[in-house]
């Protein structure tokens, strides 16, 4: 069963990292604000549509409204006496031709510049996208559970003046993304607006517009293997620009008469190997042989087949994540990981060294937010993942 998860935020009291309230301004607590905007057609040689209905987003814990109006014949809208609250997160949106456009808003600092929100005439042709990159990251082999963990970064690409927009009559216009046989605990992340998940023959669908513009789409999963050495087989229905795989040098070992030789790549104290290629065109097809994938010995089965009966809490995806950050900012050469004490197959050296990785990541997102080059939406999101992350290590 595939399901796609809702991060919800969780207290760090516990952890001993401090959240700070930010209050809503005095002049905003004595009149409500004024938002208004326009719609514009990117799309070239098109008019901008008369009467579409734009919706104001209010989410909060203690609630979740939402206002509409409509534009005018100049594609204008606006909403009228809002009295912005703290914690509650605002955004407007409009749609448009089965495809979903929107921008988050800030009003605690008063009424927001005039929004622009852009949309573009949709189009079924799937030749209009592309990858710009691919990565894949062998995160984790699992003995006892024989079970290879998988995390997958895609960034799509629209060059386009469309927005993709799935024909309904034709199932093999889904974004479609396959899996290994027998893959198991899917999880699924983008920003992508309104996407939802669906499985389809070896693997999944992503149902979701696709406006021009950059976005990513990240999935882990878990394959099973048998032997100390599997194939992993991989195709790229929309190209890649550029692929890189990846494994920390103590998980498995990676080859592939496909794509060349493995190289070596330190993140932080923590040997990589790593295999990159360029310009793979769209439908690739490649292997990649992991060896010295570890095996359990038969009481070590016994014992994992007695500790399985008890519920287990797992979160695979926040652990993909963290590796993600550590390897997108490795490979891009954008910052230097400070260096980590070695753990040295100690289990507690490597909780431990988890853990400072995940605080010095709270910090530089902190930072990210405060100078204003983080947007809020991607604040909260990612925040919310490292605290998830960090409560999880501090109930183990």
């Amino acid at each position: 069963m595939i399901r796609r998860w809702v991060f919800a935020g969780v207290t760090l009291l516990a952890l001993s990292i401090p959240l700070t309230a930010t209050s809503v301004p005095a002049r905003a607590q004595e009149r409500g604000l004024l938002i208004e905007g326009h719609v514009t057609n990117g799309s070239p040689d098109t008019p901008i549509p008369v009467g579409l209905v734009v919706t104001l987003h209010q989410e909060g814990s203690p609630q979740h409204d939402h206002l509409e109006t409509t534009t005018d014949a100049e594609g204008h809208f606006k909403f009228e006496n809002i009295v912005p609250e703290s914690f509650v997160v605002y955004g407007v949106s409009v749609r448009y031709q089965e495809a979903l456009y929107g921008t988050d808003i800030n009003l605690l600092d008063g009424k927001p510049p005039l929004l622009l929100l852009e949309i573009f005439e949709a189009t079924d042709d799937l030749r209009i996208i592309h990858a710009n990159s691919a990565s894949i990251l062998f995160a984790n082999a699992d003995k006892e559970t024989q079970t290879v963990a998988v995390l997958e970064i895609v960034q799509l690409a629209n060059d386009s003046d469309y927005t993709y927009v799935a024909g309904t009559d034709n199932p093999m216009s889904l974004l479609r993304f396959g899996l290994p046989p027998g893959s198991e605990s899917l999880q699924v992340d983008t920003r992508l607006l309104g996407a939802d998940v669906v499985q389809v023959d070896r693997g999944f669908a992503v149902l979701a517009a696709i406006p021009p513009g950059q976005h990513d789409i990240m999935y882990t999963y878990e394959f099973p293997y048998t032997g100390t050495v599997e194939t992993f087989t991989k195709s790229l229905p929309f190209g890649a620009e550029g692929l890189r795989v990846l494994s920390p040098d103590e998980v498995v070992t990676l080859s592939s008469e496909d794509l060349g030789s493995a190289s070596s790549i330190t993140i932080g104290d923590r040997p990589y190997q790593l295999i990159e290629q360029a310009n793979l065109a769209r439908g690739s097809r490649f292997n990649v042989t992991l060896s010295d994938l570890p095996q359990s010995s038969f009481v070590e089965r016994l014992a994992y087949s007695a500790k399985s009966t008890r519920p287990v809490v797992v979160a695979p995806v926040i652990l993909a994540t963290l590796m993600a950050v550590l390897t997108l900012f490795a490979i891009r050469r954008h910052r230097r990981l400070q260096a980590l004490p070695a753990s040295d197959g100690d289990p507690s050296a490597v909780r431990q060294q988890e853990r400072w990785t995940l605080l010095r990541l709270v910090s530089e997102l902190e930072r990210s937010y405060e100078d204003g080059s983080l947007p809020a939406e991607d604040y909260h999101r990612r925040r919310r993942v490292l605290e998830s992350r960090l409560l999880s290590m501090q109930e183990d």
